[in-house]
């Protein structure tokens, strides 16, 4: 009869050397870990059509972020990016006070802007994150992030929603849906 405690032994240094082997390998000279993050990007609800600088939204329009806030209620939102127009904070606002997270407002007068809200997501890493943009800057948001390109959005567009992965540094992966 063979000895059963070899025959254990064996497969105990088996089962350690292939958990070991599924050990991250860290070295004096690597890099930090990349956590990823969650971005959901929309564009504003329905807006009125006056004043035309700067307009609010339209019931419809207030009724759509009343369902952006109910969709996003459990994703666990830490930050909430809006420009500085009154038809973002608005359509920003149902999840802000139900979160209890206080917009961050990114001024969207300069061609900068895309990478200004990059810059702001870049503060949270490894968090979920909402952008409440326009038509102009989403697809910018989304390309910088390293996603994929998406179709422009159209002026009477205001239920995509935009759901991007960032999962290493200029790397994403983007889903689009409708709400």
């Amino acid at each position: 009869m063979r000895n059963p405690s070899k025959k254990y032994g064996l497969v105990l240094l088996a089962l350690a050397l292939l958990l070991a082997s599924l050990l991250p390998v860290r070295s004096s000279t690597a890099e930090p870990a990349f956590k990823v993050s969650t971005v959901f990007l929309v564009r504003h609800a329905e807006k009125q059509t006056s004043p035309p600088d700067d307009p609010a939204l339209t019931a419809g329009g207030k009724t759509r972020a009343k369902n952006l806030a109910r969709i996003l209620s459990k994703a666990r939102i830490k930050a909430i990016l809006t420009s500085q127009f009154a038809r973002t904070k608005e359509t920003a606002r149902p999840l802000a006070e139900a979160t209890g997270v206080d917009p961050t407002i990114v001024p969207v007068d300069s061609d900068q802007a895309a990478k200004d809200y990059v810059d702001q997501i870049a503060l949270h890493p490894g968090e979920s994150v909402l952008v409440v943009g326009h038509t102009n800057t989403i697809p910018q948001i989304i390309g910088l992030l390293g996603g994929d390109k998406i179709p422009t959005i159209a002026e009477t567009e205001f239920d995509n929603l935009f759901i991007v992965a960032r999962y290493a540094k200029d790397k994403a992966k983007v889903i689009q849906i409708k709400y």
